[in-house]
């Protein structure tokens, strides 16, 4: 608890990239939040999904947890001090293990007011009428959202650690997640059930025909996980970081 303790202050003493990331989270929520609610509203009747849509409207937020798992993991090896954090815990699985924990965290936090304000938006705007209904299936995808952000922050967290690189991990998980992973589904169909994107549509509880179901979605992050979370300890067991 020590160590994770101390991994939360080292994330809390860059107080203006986690600014950045959090106002760049909610810009892009509060658009979207207010473009989706602008358009049901012009309608006569709300749209059945609305609810739906506002409860989900927060899951930009795992790019942003993404990139916060990576910036835990790399940080230290740019500026050079993960020389220092290895001589005060020289047991480098359990700096692993306290990081992923920060990272673990630090993403709940940010998914936290991404999740909450397209919700008290939507309460305000058109919550008194009839046909808006946010209930306990809109809270389960909520829900949802914070498991699928602690997931991906470990994913970018892992990534981060094995490359080591800052700028070579976001790159890496951008150009899989936005052009590799779509060429290589639409090439083999077969794979969809096993890529990241697809189930962590899964996981947040997409409604598309072709997401997998949520335990098999599940079951495949945990397994990407383990093999991340293996060649980041091994890597890093091996690295010479003098």
């Amino acid at each position: 608890m020590r160590l994770v303790t101390a991994e939360l202050l080292k994330v809390w003493t860059a107080p203006r990239t986690l600014l950045g990331i959090l106002l760049s989270e909610l810009a892009i929520v509060l658009i979207g939040t207010i473009a989706t609610l602008h358009s049901a509203v012009n309608d006569p009747v709300l749209p059945p999904h609305l609810s739906r849509d506002i409860a989900t409207m927060g899951g930009i937020a795992l790019l942003f947890t993404t990139l916060v798992g990576i910036l835990i993991a790399t940080t230290e090896y740019r500026h050079g001090t993960i020389t220092l954090t290895f001589l005060a815990a020289p047991v480098r699985e359990k700096v692993l293990a306290a990081k992923t924990g920060a990272a673990v965290i630090a993403s709940v936090l940010l998914v936290l007011p991404a999740a909450l304000l397209p919700i008290v938006i939507a309460e305000i705007w058109v919550g008194g009428r009839a046909e808006y209904h946010f209930g306990g299936h809109e809270w389960q995808l909520v829900a949802r959202l914070f498991l699928g952000a602690a997931l991906v922050a470990m994913i970018g967290f892992f990534i981060g650690a094995s490359l080591k690189r800052q700028l070579g991990a976001v790159i890496l998980v951008l150009a899989w997640l936005v052009f590799l992973e779509p060429a290589l589904g639409g090439l083999f169909p077969g794979t969809k059930d096993y890529l990241i994107g697809p189930n962590i549509g899964g996981v947040l509880g997409d409604s598309g025909n072709d997401v997998p179901s949520f335990g098999h979605s599940f079951a495949v992050i945990v397994a990407y996980l383990v093999v991340l979370g293996a060649v980041a300890v091994v890597l890093t067991r091996r690295r010479d970081v003098t």
